[in-house]
């Protein structure tokens, strides 16, 4: 048996039992956080429909032709919409579907029989973030599935989606992953030898995907230090200065919303292992290579100043996720934000 999602015993247990009955739906939605699996183990499941060894196994063989063509992209029969990737790089950035790529080729491919396999798989990313007229297509298509014929839908939130297209899916909830399995999984792969695991299972926060890229790809920990040094200087700069990062964030989330989040994501890690130090829980931050200077931190600001900034931090990224205007949500937050002040 080859399963090459970590961890996500009872998803697979759920996915194994239906195998075993014979009873594969045709539509899954599979849920959780960027960087927990959820792609690859949308990939396992097409694995599931179409190995060659299935019926001995109630996993993927991983060795099969039918296992093969899958892992490297190149099966007829199962299609991934919404993914930049390249088989070779760990680095695989969820993009949303277009409608062009909908009307023109999922519709199309859709309603053909399989070629080389026992079922055509159709993974499409990121569904969150489709409009009223691409959601619509989905819809229909689940309404009236075609035969041999899987649609598996990767989303972060399905609060975000239409309820009717969730009551179509099977819903698998993807669940952090323990620190124990990701360091195991990346003590697995041929790494550098100067690549700081610990700090990498750390800052993972329970996913394998996000630690694999990171421990491949050294811009990953760097812009976290971007972030970090950039959260930092604004705790402790005066308005003038926090002004100009909140120029600079909207602009940015014109441009690329995803990084904007990554920014906030790190400011709420940072937050919360100033919170944790300031309650003598030191071993459980995030952030190990900074334990001195979250000490620091947590000398100069009260527990409720720290949570009322994690407060601040989560209204923020909530408020962008609905659309309110960039410019105002962040200058809101940078005229509330406490000043620290190390100097003291």
């Amino acid at each position: 048996m080859v399963w090459k999602t970590v961890g996500q015993s009872a998803s697979i247990e759920r996915i194994s039992r239906a195998v075993n009955l014979k009873r594969l739906s045709h539509a899954y939605l599979i849920c959780g956080v960027a960087g927990i699996g959820k792609l690859t183990f949308a990939l396992d499941i097409a694995k599931v429909a179409n190995c060659l060894e299935i019926d001995e196994n109630l996993a993927p063989c991983g060795s099969c032709n039918q296992c093969h063509r899958i892992d490297s992209y190149n099966h007829t029969d199962v299609h991934v919409y919404g993914v930049r990737k390249d088989p070779k790089e760990a680095d695989r950035s969820a993009t949303m579907v277009t409608i062009e790529q909908l009307r023109e080729d999922f519709l199309k491919q859709v309603h053909r029989k399989p070629y080389e396999g026992r079922t055509r798989v159709f993974i499409i990313t990121a569904v969150e973030g489709m409009r009223s007229e691409q959601s619509n297509i989905l819809l229909k298509t689940l309404e009236e599935p075609p035969e041999n014929v899987m649609i598996i839908l990767l989303a972060q939130n399905p609060n975000n989606l239409l309820a009717t297209i969730v009551s179509r899916c099977q819903v698998l909830t993807l669940e952090p992953v323990s620190e124990s399995e990701i360091q195991q999984y990346l003590s697995s792969i041929a790494l550098d030898t100067d690549v700081p695991l610990e700090e990498i299972v750390k800052l993972s926060r329970g996913r394998p995907e996000w630690a694999l890229r990171a421990a491949t790809n050294s811009d990953i920990l760097e812009n976290v230090e971007t972030n970090l040094n950039l959260f930092i200087e604004c705790l402790t700069s005066g308005l003038s200065e926090r002004f100009n990062l909140s120029r600079n964030l909207s602009s940015q989330f014109s441009r690329d919303r995803e990084s904007v989040y990554e920014f906030f994501d790190t400011a709420l890690t940072w937050m919360r292992d100033v919170l944790l130090f300031s309650n003598e829980r030191i071993s459980e931050v995030i952030n190990i290579s900074r334990k001195d200077q979250i000490g620091q931190f947590s000398d100069m600001l009260d527990p409720a100043d720290i949570l009322e900034v994690l407060k601040l931090i989560r209204i923020t990224i909530d408020n962008l996720r609905k659309n309110v205007t960039s410019s105002l949500v962040l200058d809101n937050l940078m005229l509330k934000l406490p000043t620290v002040n190390l100097s003291n």
